[in-house]
């Protein structure tokens, strides 16, 4: 693999030899990697050649100069042409404007790009004539000019990842690694406030660095045909096709992200599928991939070679060579070292056992060879060749998964993202045609690598609480909070009188911390030991000022609930209760459910003095007082034959009773009895259906406007502020028209509306979720039924808070297309109830004039007196004297 050295790339034309003395030499990471390079003292000749290569390179480039600007719509200014594509540094100061277009926004953001030379270059002055600064040109067109001769729109490379090919793009990232790597583009530091409150983001490259030993060589590329490598390729062609975005890396990284574009196919194939698994040690006798090669050990070899792989497991912690044992030669191993295992004969009590002997064991005379020596070497013997991904290059790819999808969901995997990626390819998936914005979201590397980290850390609580491992929660909890106690000052101090749009702030690393503690908090709770942290943790989250202003109600009525029923405090409660009903942020749930805890203290008649029970009572007549609902909705009730389940959280009732027994959720058997009322059609939508009705009504407010930053990936089924309070002022305009345009309609033209609408959106990964309906047909008979103030009613409702109403939507809507009749009910199961969301969005929607019912499932009498049966059969065969049949006692 070679590479062009910067001093041939600039060198000057000698009038009469010309020659050039080179030093041989090599960086400690370009020989890591595979990158060779040298560096040498550049001979001066006659400057009078260098003007005429300069005329000569100048009449070849105007052509291609405008190809350039028309296929890129760049518009050039006026003197000498600089291509931010090739570096021609005699150019002098050039700018190239690259704005975005929409042609629904008035204020359209723009990016634009500085050339890299806003001055004459500097560069190495020779001994023998330091009183002139020289002009350097290309010896040799560069590849990279050869290649960028007919580049396509960058913006629509990202749109469309995979149906542009690699072969165009990587040209374009090559020379953007090379700027970097000749400090042209350097580390970013960028004001991200001054970036969104101007709505422009001016990216100027810097004075190029003619020092630097070696550039990339877009030759050495192998490209890839494995499908998973062309993949990988891709993302690395998105993120880096973006000159900013090599900003956040070192020129470790940049020789490392290159190496990694250099490596045969095989090892490419195989290096991305070791990357889907877990990044733990594995033995290389267990991995086959025999579409790749029968034998990965040569394969194996070059990753190692690459530093891409470890393969010194022998110095590993014994623990964690045990566990990469198998079973049986584990326990060979306890045979032969006379190691009994305590327990029973599992995996886990054979590496205790072993792991007991090493701690334990010493020569029996000093000289002779310790047995935890001989008990590694033979473990290693087993074990074979083992190999790790090297924790720098999970890192950079993590990072560069990072700027790809930075609102990646935290609980997906990176086997996830490639199935998700192959999806797109074979066209499973399909996501909504939005335009990725060019603005930065992350400020420096800093802020990157502290954001990934607390992303990290909020992947791992998740883990860990869908897991039940309260220990590895209340762990990480501590830790979000030290975090917050060394970042959270500084970051409260940036965000005052910030316009920073509310979701890019979602993406500061104390916003996740804060994300990750408030996930914490129940499995505080559920130790008395841990209590006082939980209160702890709580107060931190109620009095910071920075981020999650919405939450503060529900952290409040998860303080008081503590005060009240734990520490038994009725009086620290009221004081609570003062300070929340003062906060401004405080939403319709949060206030009703303060009103419920003001009730209770209210109806207390001990433990709680009188000066409490009247700041109670002012509260309520005059905080609370609106907070109180008006309407109480309709309910029937209905009976049923509830069946037994140990395996699911849902129960199963038994809904038809006939030869063929159905048996289905207490949702399909209210849907059954409303059936045989004259309601033909249902759907179990819940929140769906008004998030459904939303996407379809409004999908080009939601996603054809150009929002800086609220579209970041091709890979997101909704924009970022849609989260976000600003989401309806960033729409305003646009949501005001469509909304007077379709209270302008007949009921009969918005339901065609709808079915064509949602006919043609079904199809994308968006918030439409088409699974609730069979067709656009239903659909369409649902909105007849709801006419055209309850269908914008609904709408309006969620455009100004999503994330509070997008649930607690009742669970049912069951309609008769042809008498146009229809219910909108929620279910309620034994022993459950209405929670304050629902009881809510009842009210709300019996505000709009919409049918609206409570259907409560019992057990029938026959179901109920079978049970008792059966449990006076179990205690009655628990008594000694008494025996019954074997098949009541169960």
């Amino acid at each position: 693999m070679t590479q062009t050295r910067i001093d041939q790339f600039y060198k000057v034309a000698s009038k009469k030899s010309g020659n050039t003395k080179n030093n041989v030499g090599r960086t400690s990471a370009s020989h890591r990697f595979g990158i060779n390079g040298r560096k040498g003292e550049i001979s001066l000749g006659n400057l009078e050649a260098a003007s005429v290569c300069k005329k000569k390179a100048g009449a070849s480039r105007g052509s291609w100069r405008k190809r350039i600007a028309r296929r890129s719509n760049i518009s050039i200014s006026t003197g000498t042409f600089y291509s931010s594509k090739v570096n021609m540094v005699h150019s002098p100061i050039k700018t190239i404007e690259a704005k975005t277009a929409s042609s629904l926004s008035t204020n359209t953001p723009t990016v634009k790009q500085i050339s890299p030379t806003s001055s004459p270059m500097k560069s190495p002055v020779s001994s023998r004539s330091s009183n002139f600064t020289p002009k350097f040109t290309p010896k040799t067109p560069s590849p990279i000019k050869e290649a960028l001769e007919s580049p396509r729109s960058l913006k629509m490379a990202r749109r469309k990842l995979f149906s542009d090919r690699i072969e165009e793009l990587m040209p374009i990232v090559i020379d953007n690694l090379n700027q970097a790597k000749e400090r042209a583009i350097a580390n970013n530091d960028i004001n991200l406030e001054k970036v969104y409150s101007s709505g422009e983001f001016n990216y100027k490259y810097n004075r190029i660095d003619t020092t630097t030993s070696t550039r990339y060589e877009i030759n050495d590329i192998i490209m890839p045909t494995d499908t998973y490598s062309r993949h990988f390729f891709s993302i690395i062609a998105s993120v880096f096709s973006k000159p900013f975005n090599c900003g956040y890396f070192n020129e470790y990284e940049l020789d490392l992200i290159f190496s990694l574009l250099t490596i045969s196919k095989n090892a490419q194939a195989l290096m991305i599928r070791m990357l889907k698994r877990k990044h733990i040690w594995h033995r290389t006798d267990n991995i086959k991939y025999d579409n790749i090669s029968t034998n990965l050990s040569p394969v194996f070899d070059e990753l190692v070679s690459r530093s891409i792989f470890k393969s010194n497991a022998k110095e590993e912690d014994m623990t964690v060579l045990l566990k990469l044992l198998q079973v049986e030669e584990i326990r060979k191993l306890c045979q032969e070292y006379k190691v009994c295992a305590s327990g029973r004969h599992k995996k886990e009590h054979y590496v205790q056992s072993i792991l007991k002997f090493h701690h334990n064991s010493k020569p029996l005379f000093p000289g002779m060879p310790n047995p935890v020596t001989k008990l590694r070497a033979s473990v290693n013997k087993i074990l074979g060749c083992c190999v790790l991904i090297d924790t720098n290059v999970s890192k950079v790819i993590d990072k560069i998964i990072t700027l790809l999808v930075p609102n990646q969901d935290p609980q997906q995997t990176m086997a996830d993202l490639f199935n998700t990626l192959v999806r797109v390819e074979m066209k499973e998936i399909k996501y909504p045609e939005v335009m990725v914005s060019d603005f930065p979201i992350f400020a420096n590397k800093e802020h990157l690598s502290k954001y990934m980290e607390a992303k990290s850390a909020l992947c791992q609580v998740l883990y860990a609480i869908e897991k039940k491992q309260w220990d590895v929660v209340r762990q990480i909890g501590s830790q979000a909070e030290e975090r917050l106690s060394l970042l959270l000052g500084r970051e409260t101090q940036s965000l005052q009188n910030s316009k920073l749009p509310r979701h890019i702030r979602h993406f500061m690393p104390c916003y996740m911390w804060l994300k990750v503690l408030s996930k914490s908090i129940d499995a505080f709770k559920k130790s008395k030991e841990t209590l006082s942290k939980a209160i702890k943790y709580l107060r931190i989250l109620v009095k910071q000022k920075c981020h999650m202003k919405h939450k503060k109600g529900q952290w409040y009525n998860e303080l008081i609930k503590i005060q009240v029923y734990h520490m038994k405090d009725p009086d620290g409660s009221v004081k609570l209760l003062s300070k929340a009903v003062e906060q401004e942020s405080l939403t319709e749930v949060d206030r009703l459910d303060l009103l419920e805890r003001a009730e209770n203290l209210a109806k207390r008649k001990s433990n709680i003095d009188q000066h409490s029970k009247d700041t109670v009572k002012q509260i309520l007549g005059k905080d609370l007082d609106k907070a109180r609902l008006k309407y109480t909705p309709s309910s029937i009730t209905i009976q049923g034959t509830l069946c037994r389940n140990l395996s699911q959280r849902k129960s199963t009732w038994c809904i038809n009773e006939g030869i063929d027994k159905e048996y289905g959720t207490v949702e399909s058997l209210a849907l059954y009895d409303y059936k045989k009322k004259g309601y033909v059609k249902g759907v179990h939508c819940e929140g769906a259906f008004p998030v459904t009705l939303l996407g379809t009504l409004f999908w080009d407010e939601i996603y054809n406007l150009d929002i800086p930053g609220a579209c970041v990936s091709p890979y997101e089924p909704t924009p970022l502020d849609l989260f976000t309070s600003e989401f309806y002022e960033n729409r305003r305009e646009h949501i005001d028209k469509k909304l007077q345009a379709i209270r302008k309609f007949d009921v009969e033209t918005l339901g065609n509306h709808l079915k064509q609408k949602f006919d043609l959106l079904c199809e994308y990964t968006s918030i439409c979720q088409g699974n609730i309906f069979d067709s656009g047909i239903s659909f369409q008979e649902v909105a007849l039924c709801l006419g055209v103030e309850g269908v914008v009613g609904i709408c309006e409702r969620l455009i100004h808070n999503y994330t509070l109403w997008r649930a607690g939507f009742p669970d049912l809507i069951v309609w008769n297309p042809r008498t146009k009749q229809y219910k909108i009910v929620e279910v309620k199961g034994p022993g459950d109830s209405l929670s304050t969301k629902q009881k809510l969005w009842l009210q709300y929607l019996n505000y709009l004039g919409l049918n609206t019912e409570v259907c409560y499932c019992e057990v029938s009498d026959i179901y109920k007196r079978a049970q008792r049966a059966i449990i006076i059969c179990r205690i009655l065969h628990a008594l000694p004297f008494f025996k019954v049949p074997r098949l009541l006692s169960r």
